[in-house]
């Protein structure tokens, strides 16, 4: 598969993941849910949340706007990489935080992981041949 369709994946993925973000006040009905928290905690937790969305639609706008500059320039790996590590963390994230006991959380951990690989593939020029670049 083509470094670019890889990319692709992996932003359409992000951007999966910015509904669902935006979806926590729904989903987990926080009004409720966030009610015992006290009124500094409540806000990091929705400020992170919302900051982490932001993030989530970089990572995708990046991904469709530009596949082949993340897949072939030094800049463009870079990215790949850095996207690659949020990923890689959210999956140690999830062992830390979240009980491993649950199947739920192993299925996690392979979307983030496999999220990760749609990035580092494309950054280390895995599965195809090099590709000089100019400028």
């Amino acid at each position: 598969m083509r470094s670019k369709r890889l990319v692709q994946i992996g932003g359409a993925i992000n951007f999966l993941f910015v509904v669902f973000h935006l979806a926590f006040w729904k989903i987990f009905d926080w009004p409720q849910g966030l009610a015992s928290l006290s009124i500094d905690n409540r806000a990091i937790m929705q400020v992170f949340n919302v900051q982490t969305a932001y993030v989530l639609a970089v990572f995708a706008a990046l991904s469709f706007a530009a596949p082949d500059t993340i897949s072939t320039t030094k800049l463009g790996r870079s990215i790949g990489l850095a996207i690659a590590g949020f990923w890689i963390i959210r999956a140690a994230n999830q062992a830390v935080f979240w009980s491993m006991s649950v199947a739920a959380s192993w299925v996690l951990v392979a979307i983030f992981l496999g999220t990760a690989i749609l990035y580092v593939v494309p950054a280390l020029k895995l599965g195809r041949p090099a590709r000089t670049e100019q400028g």
